[in-house]
Protein backbone atom coordinates (compact mmCIF):
# COMPACT_ATOMS: atom_id res chain seq x y z
CA UNK A 1 0.00 0.00 0.00
CA UNK A 2 2.83 2.40 0.86
CA UNK A 3 4.49 1.72 -2.51
CA UNK A 4 1.23 2.44 -4.33
CA UNK A 5 0.81 5.74 -2.48
CA UNK A 6 4.41 6.72 -3.29
CA UNK A 7 3.90 5.88 -6.96
CA UNK A 8 0.70 7.95 -7.03
CA UNK A 9 2.56 10.86 -5.43
CA UNK A 10 5.27 10.68 -8.12
CA UNK A 11 2.65 10.59 -10.87
CA UNK A 12 0.75 13.51 -9.36
CA UNK A 13 3.96 15.53 -9.12
CA UNK A 14 4.78 14.71 -12.74
CA UNK A 15 1.36 15.95 -13.83
CA UNK A 16 1.84 19.19 -11.94
CA UNK A 17 5.34 19.66 -13.37
CA UNK A 18 4.07 19.14 -16.91
CA UNK A 19 2.61 22.65 -16.80
CA UNK A 20 5.61 24.36 -15.25
CA UNK A 21 9.36 24.69 -15.71
CA UNK A 22 11.77 22.04 -14.51
CA UNK A 23 10.99 21.04 -10.93
CA UNK A 24 13.15 22.41 -8.10
CA UNK A 25 16.31 20.44 -7.37
CA UNK A 26 15.05 19.16 -4.00
CA UNK A 27 12.05 17.61 -5.79
CA UNK A 28 14.30 16.06 -8.43
CA UNK A 29 16.44 14.53 -5.67
CA UNK A 30 13.35 13.13 -3.95
CA UNK A 31 12.08 11.61 -7.19
CA UNK A 32 15.39 9.94 -8.11
CA UNK A 33 16.15 8.71 -4.58
CA UNK A 34 14.43 5.33 -5.23
CA UNK A 35 17.01 4.74 -8.01
CA UNK A 36 19.94 4.83 -5.61
CA UNK A 37 19.60 1.13 -4.75
CA UNK A 38 20.14 0.24 -8.42
CA UNK A 39 22.83 2.88 -8.97
CA UNK A 40 24.89 1.66 -6.00
CA UNK A 41 24.61 -2.11 -6.68
CA UNK A 42 22.08 -2.75 -3.92
CA UNK A 43 19.52 -3.90 -6.51
CA UNK A 44 19.98 -5.80 -9.77
CA UNK A 45 17.42 -3.79 -11.73
CA UNK A 46 15.63 -0.48 -11.24
CA UNK A 47 12.17 -1.02 -9.82
CA UNK A 48 8.77 0.67 -10.13
CA UNK A 49 9.22 3.88 -8.13
CA UNK A 50 12.62 4.49 -9.69
CA UNK A 51 11.37 4.11 -13.26
CA UNK A 52 8.23 6.12 -12.49
CA UNK A 53 10.47 8.94 -11.30
CA UNK A 54 12.71 8.75 -14.39
CA UNK A 55 9.66 8.87 -16.65
CA UNK A 56 8.14 11.74 -14.63
CA UNK A 57 11.33 13.79 -14.90
CA UNK A 58 11.53 13.10 -18.62
CA UNK A 59 8.00 14.43 -18.91
CA UNK A 60 9.07 17.76 -17.40
CA UNK A 61 11.70 18.48 -20.04
CA UNK A 62 10.02 20.90 -22.42
CA UNK A 63 12.94 23.22 -23.18
CA UNK A 64 16.71 23.18 -23.33
CA UNK A 65 16.68 25.25 -20.12
CA UNK A 66 14.69 22.52 -18.35
CA UNK A 67 17.20 19.93 -19.51
CA UNK A 68 20.17 22.05 -18.31
CA UNK A 69 18.49 22.68 -14.92
CA UNK A 70 17.87 18.97 -14.33
CA UNK A 71 21.41 18.09 -15.45
CA UNK A 72 22.93 20.67 -13.08
CA UNK A 73 20.76 19.34 -10.27
CA UNK A 74 21.98 15.78 -10.88
CA UNK A 75 25.58 16.98 -10.80
CA UNK A 76 25.02 18.73 -7.47
CA UNK A 77 22.96 15.94 -5.86
CA UNK A 78 24.79 12.76 -6.92
CA UNK A 79 27.90 13.40 -4.76
CA UNK A 80 25.58 13.17 -1.74
CA UNK A 81 24.83 9.54 -2.63
CA UNK A 82 27.97 7.45 -2.09
CA UNK A 83 28.71 4.49 -4.31
CA UNK A 84 26.89 5.64 -7.46
CA UNK A 85 28.15 3.71 -10.48
CA UNK A 86 27.94 5.96 -13.53
CA UNK A 87 27.92 3.04 -15.96
CA UNK A 88 24.66 2.02 -14.28
CA UNK A 89 23.44 5.62 -14.38
CA UNK A 90 24.03 5.64 -18.13
CA UNK A 91 21.81 2.56 -18.59
CA UNK A 92 19.06 3.67 -16.20
CA UNK A 93 16.86 5.62 -18.65
CA UNK A 94 16.92 2.78 -21.21
CA UNK A 95 16.10 0.19 -18.55
CA UNK A 96 13.14 2.35 -17.53
CA UNK A 97 11.95 2.66 -21.14
CA UNK A 98 12.87 6.34 -21.51
CA UNK A 99 14.99 7.82 -24.31
CA UNK A 100 16.90 10.90 -23.12
CA UNK A 101 19.78 10.95 -25.62
CA UNK A 102 22.31 12.08 -22.97
CA UNK A 103 25.25 10.17 -21.49
CA UNK A 104 25.00 10.55 -17.75
CA UNK A 105 28.44 11.12 -16.25
CA UNK A 106 30.07 13.33 -13.60
CA UNK A 107 32.02 15.17 -16.30
CA UNK A 108 29.03 16.13 -18.45
CA UNK A 109 28.91 19.79 -19.48
CA UNK A 110 25.28 20.63 -18.80
CA UNK A 111 25.49 23.91 -20.70
CA UNK A 112 26.29 22.05 -23.93
CA UNK A 113 23.20 19.82 -23.91
CA UNK A 114 21.09 19.90 -27.05
CA UNK A 115 17.39 20.80 -26.83
CA UNK A 116 15.05 17.90 -26.11
CA UNK A 117 13.46 16.05 -28.98
CA UNK A 118 9.93 14.79 -28.96
CA UNK A 119 9.42 12.58 -25.92
CA UNK A 120 9.76 9.00 -27.03
CA UNK A 121 9.35 5.66 -25.41
CA UNK A 122 12.07 3.11 -26.05
CA UNK A 123 10.74 0.14 -28.00
CA UNK A 124 11.38 -3.13 -26.13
Amino acid sequence: MARLLALLAVLAAARAWAYAAAPPCNEIARVIAPCMAYLSYQAWVPYGRCCAGVAALNGTVATRGDRVAICNCFKSVVPNFPGVDFSRAATLPRLCGVLINITISPSIDCSSLPPPRELQEVQH
